[in-house]
């Protein structure tokens, strides 16, 4: 790529942008320098921040999960580790602020539902929809994922709040809890 070398990046063979942004990719395998290293980690930092700012979906109107999935799923696609980020939405499900709070391994990531709400306190946030990844390839839930849902919807009316839904995103394709009705979001 022309552009690479620009940056004075010269390497041995070809390598796509999806391999050379990834966060496993191995410079060493292709002849880089630590000084070249430097230049891809912040190439992929820019990137990432491009990408943040591209993709804000901060006043957008959230009418269900596919438009959801739609707005916030490319942040999420190709990580190859567990991030679980929220969209705090006002009444009219509009998204007053989309966060990621924790991130974890490739297979797990830990959560704090106080966390969650008290976040969702600070900006007067009534609803929320949760996502997280599954850099597996599979966005079927997991025996945890539904427990922690279950928790978290319950937290959530307590605090005279809606969980909108839980969406879990990997590769092709996503699951979502209130799509598939896993359990009633909006009883009372």
């Amino acid at each position: 790529m022309k552009s690479l070398e620009r940056l004075g990046l010269r390497l041995k063979e070809p390598v796509g942008l999806d391999e050379l942004l990834s966060e496993n990719f191995n410079p060493r395998l292709y002849g880089l320098t630590k000084t070249q290293e430097e230049k891809v980690r912040a190439l992929r930092d820019v990137v990432a921040a491009y990408m943040d700012i591209r993709e804000d979906i901060t006043g957008k109107t959230v009418g269900g999960s596919r438009q959801a999935v739609d707005l916030a799923g490319n942040r999420l696609r190709r990580l190859e580790h567990e991030e679980f980020w929220v969209a705090y939405l006002n009444r009219a499900n509009v998204v007053l602020s989309f966060e990621m709070l924790f991130k974890g391994s490739m297979d797990s990531v830990n959560i704090s539902h106080r966390d969650i709400i008290a976040k969702a306190l600070s900006k007067h946030a009534p609803n929320l929809i949760v996502f997280h990844n599954h850099p597996s390839g599979s966005p079927m839930p997991s025996v945890s994922d539904i427990e922690q849902t279950r928790q978290l919807t319950k937290a959530c009316k307590l605090m005279e709040m809606q969980m909108l839904d839980h969406i879990i995103v990997s590769s092709g394709s996503y699951y979502s809890f209130a799509d598939e009705q896993t359990f009633k979001f909006n009883s009372k």
